[in-house]
């Protein structure tokens, strides 16, 4: 991975954070957090 694609990969995940913060219910925060992480569970495994 390049460091450009880094960075991408990074922005990627802070959008996915600021997008979650800024839900108006802790339900719709937590549905946020877990579609995050299964993404980002499904990279690492390739």
């Amino acid at each position: 991975m390049t460091d450009l694609q880094f960075k991408s990969w990074l922005k990627q995940i802070i959008r996915g954070l600021e997008g979650a913060k800024g839900e108006s219910t802790k339900e719709d925060t937590d549905k946020k957090i877990e579609e995050l992480l299964k993404d980002l569970k499904e990279d690492l495994q390739g």
